[in-house]
């Protein structure tokens, strides 16, 4: 992410980006065929005012239950705001 988004969630929620994930072997799924997942990956992009409940950091690569959080457009950018209890996992590297 290039600019600096001057949001801050409040309490334990997160802002995360979704991460589209093109397959492995490069093979890039079609929009519509994704529609039925119920998780999503996302990056934190920032994390709320409670930070010490929360156990991810900026920049992490999160696996989210897919029916969860608010999506919301700033800048032509889409993001949604999750609640930290919504984050299942986090990738390991």
């Amino acid at each position: 992410m290039a600019k600096k988004l001057k949001l801050k969630p409040l309490g334990s929620r997160v802002l995360v980006q979704e991460v589209k994930d093109e397959g492995k072997g490069g093979i890039v799924l079609p929009e519509d065929v994704e529609t039925d997942r119920d998780y999503l990956k996302a990056e934190v992009i920032e994390i709320g005012t409670d930070a010490e409940k929360i156990q991810v950091k900026k920049g992490d690569r999160v696996l989210l239950d897919g029916f969860s959080g608010k999506k919301l457009e700033i800048d032509g950018e889409e993001y949604m705001i999750v609640k930290s209890s919504d984050i299942l996992a986090i990738e390991q590297s």
